[in-house]
């Protein structure tokens, strides 16, 4: 019968620490989810500088080899006033010159940044220093969207950070109860070793290590899961999972393992260690 509870108790920590690490890796997944989607939108976010008129093209190509020198910026790519014209007529499958009678685009530069320099105030410094020169017409950008999304990151930050403090408190409290409770039966063993002289660190060692195991299935188990769902997705929108770096899924999943051995080791240390503490008779009351 007793070795039926303990069983039981065994498969309950199993199972309840796999759900508790499949919780972390979701929330990882998802911070890996959304710092992608950042990236990529900041990515394919451009500067459109419109150049005068007047500028011959060679002015511009060597005024693009300039502007792609600093930090800033990632790449650039010359529209000529023919190219826009292409490409609107592309776009819209109409030709403005039919009905305007002369080109109306004008020559630009489209630059994407560098994902550091991708906020307001780094564009803005960089705006201003494109302006002063006497090629540019003019520079426009998304300030609204850049705004937004930056905006949005910073909530879901804050918003992940005070979710991940909550789930390690949840998991902290409930990994540590199903530890002890695996622990409460062998404590009148655990005193009694302590009685014919076994140290605190022998007693402590095959609870450390059992439990080691079980945070080490637990968070096997729990990528298990965590893999299967992310194959659901891909089946379902492929598009979804291209936002997710295989490296860093790969880091959520040795995050994941290495939370939960070290939660599992350190709940046994510290319910071990709680009975070793007590005396005999205090044994028979809790």
């Amino acid at each position: 019968m007793k070795r039926r509870v303990f069983k039981v108790q065994t498969i309950s920590v199993y199972i309840s620490t796999t759900l508790v690490l499949l919780l972390l890796g979701i929330m990882g997944i998802m911070i890996v989810g959304a710092k992608s989607l950042s990236e990529s939108v900041k990515q394919n976010l451009t500067l459109s500088v419109i150049i005068n008129k007047n500028t011959k093209e060679k002015a511009i190509l060597k005024m693009q080899k300039e502007i792609e020198k600093m930090p800033a910026v990632k790449e650039s790519r010359y529209i000529s006033k023919e190219d826009a014209l292409a490409e609107e007529k592309e776009a819209l499958g109409t030709d403005p010159t039919e009905l305007l009678g002369y080109n109306p685009f004008e020559a630009s530069l489209e630059i994407k940044l560098n994902n550091e320099y991708s906020n307001s105030d780094s564009i803005a410094i960089l705006q201003k220093k494109l302006e002063k020169r006497s090629e540019v017409k003019e520079v426009a950008f998304q300030k609204e969207l850049l705004d937004t999304i930056n905006s949005n990151i910073h909530r879901i930050g804050v918003m992940m950070l005070v979710l991940f403090v909550m789930l390690t408190l949840i998991s902290w409290s409930l990994i540590s109860n199903l530890v002890r409770l695996s622990i409460y039966s062998k404590r009148f063993l655990l005193h009694t070793m302590k009685l014919v002289g076994a140290t605190w660190a022998f007693i402590r060692r095959p609870f450390i290590m059992s439990n080691m195991r079980i945070g080490l299935f637990s968070g096997i188990m729990a990528n298990a899961l965590l893999a299967f769902m992310l194959y659901m997705i891909h089946r379902s929108e492929p598009a979804i999972t291209t936002l997710m770096p295989w490296d860093n899924l790969l880091l959520v999943g040795l995050v994941v393992i290495a939370f939960g051995m070290a939660i599992c080791t350190l709940c046994a240390y510290l319910s071990v260690n709680r009975f070793l503490r007590m005396r005999s008779n205090d044994l028979y009351f809790i």
